[in-house]
């Protein structure tokens, strides 16, 4: 067989083209890339703020716990059948009983969790907390601390947004 001369040799590829694009091929164009980046941007700028602003996060954390903290004086007053207060205020919250006896006394004795820390929360920077002082009598039924009666009506206290009710008939409470 002869050789082919090096002119007569087809080429492989059309001339000038490295690639060959097909008409119809799926695929985004450069516009739409830009615009998908742009509104990907400009959601993120509205939204990542949000969702690290940690006040709210705080509040809510900071009222549940203040919750447990009374729920957790009213048992201890039913459990161990002496007088135990909660009070809450703008710099955070607290569990005592009397300092002399079960019924007598001021209310300075702080009440250790388990952990043998006492039963106190500081209230976050930035969060607005209404005040409240009263205690729960052996029966676990609210008490004013001031007048040394017990509530007729429900006592409530405030946590941002947030409100916690005291019912004045059972001691139950509970987190609006």
């Amino acid at each position: 067989m002869p050789m082919a001369s090096a002119s007569r040799i087809r080429k492989t590829r059309p001339s000038g083209r490295v690639f060959a694009v097909r008409h119809g091929q799926p695929g985004f164009t450069v516009v739409e890339l830009v615009v998908v980046i742009v509104l990907r941007g400009i959601l993120a700028a509205s939204t990542v703020p949000r969702f690290f602003e940690a006040s709210r996060f705080e509040e809510m954390g900071f009222a549940e716990s203040s919750a447990a903290a009374a729920r957790f004086a009213r048992r201890l007053a039913l459990n161990s059948r002496c007088d135990t207060g909660f009070s809450i205020d703008g710099t955070g919250y607290r569990v005592v009983q009397r300092a002399a006896g079960c019924t007598s006394g001021g209310f300075t004795r702080p009440v250790n969790r388990p952990g043998g820390q006492a039963w106190a929360g500081a209230a976050p920077a930035g969060v607005a907390v209404a005040a409240l002082a009263i205690y729960f009598d052996a029966e676990g039924r609210p008490v004013d601390v001031g007048t040394g009666l017990a509530l007729n009506t429900p006592a409530s206290y405030l946590v941002g947004g947030r409100n916690i009710t005291i019912e004045h008939e059972t001691g139950f409470i509970h987190l609006l």
